[in-house]
């Protein structure tokens, strides 16, 4: 198993947020209930889990400035110096097709007053292009929302001709970007990156009003990222990218010489496809010093997913030209991880999980899927414990979005304990006989 999973192991965090002071954490009834989604997202729960996993961060330190809706907020946010915090007040923040925020400073951080992302949204009404354009390092923002851009709500690129690191984006809601929620690109004609940042706890979302801005054949998606190293994505809502003609990007999409990501406890709801590691299969991406996957130029290096939920039961989506591709796919991805993940789809998909190209290798096991797990090429891939053709009545109200396994469920104890991790979705214990999918009996 790719060693990469072992710091999954328990899965602990390893964001910034402050553990001692930490939000409700209550489980919810349902491993993918979505009744209260905004509510849950924006009070620092996690799709489900206990205390720790979305605690609120620790208060700033340093400098903080207080701004209010009636302020400048792109004067202001520019005008921060390294190191301090803008804390915004709970109103709306309305942007115009003039307005772009450049975050240059290393260590600055915009967060919502109230620890509500509802309650702190920052508008591009259709008129702005971006929300905030991340160029620095250490940049964190959490506890507001971004909604109606016309391309992308959050774009991390570094600037100043240097590769940056460490960028947070906590407890955020992105609502209606017309092109990627989240983009994560390179600079400088591709020879700096964004590397080692994180998005934890944050809702993500293309609704019916969203998706009929999307231009250029479906071209939007929730994270997507080129060329970029040691990604943490988890406990995430992810909902809704689709459209009615052309094949949206994933969920979550690392590709173009992705490496080293890790991505769990997401939850994934009627997206076109759920997770994604590499594209294609042509050597266009990063090139990394010590020479990853024997020295091929791969799409994506030792990426793991693990413990995440994907669900589609939408008759739009399904209806659509693509319909659910995928639930989690690879390509060209090098030594790729995929263990203990669910996919469940009241129709069928695709595939619930693909693997193609001469290059894609690694490991998939210990995963739980409504349908089929599919060959479509692939390298060498080591297959165990995979349940495909699981029907509604292995999980305890599939139909609702519950995919807890119900007694008698042939998931239950059929696990590969050589690739498992000791915790499932909502921190729940594995044992030597772990079960099948993201969540143990």
């Amino acid at each position: 198993m790719n060693t990469l999973i072992l710091s999954l192991l328990g899965l602990a965090c390893s964001g910034a947020q402050d553990t001692d002071t930490p939000a409700d954490s209550e489980g919810r009834d349902s491993a993918t209930d979505t009744a209260d989604t905004a509510d849950t997202a924006d009070t620092g729960e996690g799709p489900v889990g206990p205390e720790g996993w979305c605690a609120p961060l620790a208060e700033p330190t340093g400098d903080v400035v207080q701004v209010g809706p009636d302020e400048d907020l792109e004067a202001v946010l520019e005008g921060l110096p390294a190191g301090a915090t803008a804390v915004l007040a709970a109103g709306t923040y309305t942007l115009d097709a003039e307005s772009y925020i450049r975050l240059s400073q290393d260590g600055v951080r915009i967060q919502g007053a109230t620890g509500r992302a509802e309650d702190v949204v920052i508008d591009g009404q259709w008129l702005a292009g971006f929300g905030l354009s991340i160029q620095a390092s250490n940049v964190v923002v959490s506890d507001l929302t971004l909604q109606r851009f016309y391309y992308h709500p959050i774009h991390v690129t570094p600037g100043s001709g240097r590769s940056i690191e460490g960028v947070q984006i906590y407890r955020v809601r992105v609502i209606d970007g017309a092109e990627q929620a989240i983009k994560i690109n390179t600079g400088g004609e591709g020879s700096f990156f964004a590397d080692s940042g994180s998005i934890a706890c944050s809702h993500l979302e293309l609704t019916d009003t969203g998706r009929a801005q999307v231009r250029n054949n479906c071209y939007t998606g929730g994270v997507d990222a080129h060329q970029a190293q040691g990604w943490e994505i988890r406990d995430n809502h992810i909902e809704g990218f689709w459209c009615e003609s052309g094949l949206s990007e994933h969920g979550v999409h690392f590709w173009r010489g992705g490496r080293d990501t890790q991505v769990f406890r997401n939850v994934l709801v009627n997206n076109a496809r759920g997770i994604g590691f590499g594209l294609g299969s042509d050597d266009v991406g990063r090139r990394y010093e010590d020479a990853p996957c024997g020295g091929e130029i791969a799409q994506s290096y030792g990426e793991v997913a693990v413990n995440n939920l994907v669900y589609a039961d939408s008759a739009a989506l399904f209806s659509s030209s693509s319909g659910f591709d995928a639930g989690i796919a690879l390509e060209s991805a090098c030594e790729a991880t995929v263990v203990h993940n669910t996919v469940y789809s009241t129709q069928a998909p695709y595939s619930s999980i693909e693997y193609r190209w001469p290059l894609s290798s690694g490991v998939i096991a210990n995963n739980l899927v409504s349908h089929n797990v599919r060959d479509r090429g692939a390298g060498e891939i080591q297959l165990s414990a995979n349940l495909q053709e699981a029907p509604a009545a292995w999980f305890v109200d599939a139909l609702a979005m519950d995919l807890h396994l119900a007694a008698g469920s042939q998931a239950i104890d059929s696990g590969d304990a050589a690739h498992s991790v000791e915790q499932d979705a909502e921190g729940k214990s594995r044992d030597g006989t772990p079960d099948v999918g993201a969540l143990e009996y």
